[in-house]
């Protein structure tokens, strides 16, 4: 079995028409980088990664039209990775995912317009592909072929986003509309006004939606060591299931210790990590107790199985961020899985609403995956055909 062609797809769908904001900036364009690859035996693989990495752009940039234009990761697949892979057979993923992360150690990637967050976000893409070959080629959903039993898996909600003239009657709304949809956890924002103002925020969503919904923060890295604490001490009395990310990026591992050892909130944290190596750290340094590595950022499915077995052995669970079409089968295939992330509307995922025509099912605060081979999915050629640039 060998790969004959592998396709990098850039999808962009338009801003918001109201911007959400989480503590630090607001939510942008939604973009994805599809990836497909081809085999001499007419199976093909879809893979999914984001773009990251400023200054360059993450896998689209736009010229002085408004134009798209594919660049960093999916430019990645399409000009480094393609040749690199074409030939090779698709079920060797932990050969060819070490020979894709050596490339990292070349130089001369930023003359190109890229780095190494884009190289790790094209692996992403390439090696969740791969992984949805390996399925179909053993006729076996994604989750059992990693040893799992089960096809039902908890979600929770991500809301609670700051906007403008949205008020806390507002919020406790927003967060009953949740509940009514079924879901039993709620993830809010907080971080964007002052610990006060965000306290009272809370307080009133907990009043309103009593002690049985659990509710998690969600900071984006917008506090220094100290407001964190004072954070973490004022929120202990409305029950929280998780405060995540709640200290800058240049202070992800020493810093959440230190938060982690003032509060008895369990600290959640990973999504940035772009490999095993920064994963090790936060579970043995920073005092985490949820993992959020995202393998449709960095590195793929792959490495996150080096990151779960890590996790295993620290009693630190595993719940990715974003993406619950793929990250449902590593909640879903492994023990320490814990629950998997999903937004509410299509303003906010497009992704879930549009690029699919078949996916798993959302129901009642449960993620049901599909008994199909592979991730189950199946893309929207309309959709690809109508917003996606081939790089």
């Amino acid at each position: 079995m060998k790969i004959t062609d592998i396709e990098a797809i850039v999808m962009v769908w338009p801003p918001p028409d109201k911007h959400y904001w989480t503590a630090l900036r607001p939510i942008g364009r939604i973009n994805e980088l599809v990836v497909r690859i081809h085999t001499d035996l007419g199976i093909s693989g879809v893979g999914e990664a984001h773009g990251q990495g400023a200054p360059f752009p993450g896998v689209y940039s736009q010229d002085s039209s408004g134009n798209i234009q594919a660049a960093g990761a999916s430019k990645i697949v399409a000009e480094v990775l393609k040749p690199l892979l074409i030939g090779e057979d698709p079920r060797d993923n932990e050969r060819l995912w070490e020979m894709m992360f050596g490339l990292n150690h070349q130089v001369g990637w930023a003359g190109a317009g890229w780095g190494r967050p884009q190289m790790m976000s094209a692996i992403a893409g390439v090696d969740i592909a791969l992984w949805d070959i390996k399925g179909k080629v053993a006729n076996m959903p994604v989750y059992q072929l990693l040893g799992g039993t089960r096809s039902t898996v908890p979600c929770y909600v991500t809301g609670g986003y700051y906007q403008d003239g949205k008020t806390t009657s507002d919020l406790v709304q927003e967060c009953e509309t949740y509940v009514d949809m079924g879901y039993r956890a709620i993830k809010l924002k907080i971080g964007h006004v002052s610990v006060e103002e965000d306290v009272a925020r809370v307080k009133a969503v907990r009043d309103s939606l009593g002690p049985d919904i659990d509710l998690m923060l969600d900071v984006n890295e917008g506090y220094d060591v100290r407001t964190a604490i004072k954070a973490a001490q004022m929120l202990e009395p409305l029950g929280i299931r998780w405060l995540e990310e709640p200290v800058h990026w240049y202070d992800r591992v020493e810093g959440l210790g230190q938060v982690a050892a003032a509060t008895s909130i369990p600290i959640a944290s990973g999504e940035n990590a772009a490999h095993r190596w920064e994963a090790r750290d936060l579970i043995m340094r920073s005092g985490i107790k949820i993992m959020q590595f995202d393998c449709t950022r960095s590195s793929g499915i792959t490495e996150c199985l080096k990151v779960a077995a890590m996790c295993a052995t620290q009693n630190v669970r595993l719940a990715p961020h974003h993406d619950p079409q793929v990250h449902g089968h590593l909640v879903a295939g492994l023990s320490v899985g814990e629950i998997v992330e999903t937004f509410p509307t299509a303003d906010r995922d497009p992704i879930w609403e549009e690029l699919f025509t078949v996916r798993p099912e959302i129901k009642n605060g449960e993620l049901t995956l599909l008994d199909r081979p592979g991730w189950g999915v199946e893309l929207d050629e309309r959709t690809l055909n109508q917003r996606g640039v081939w790089a």
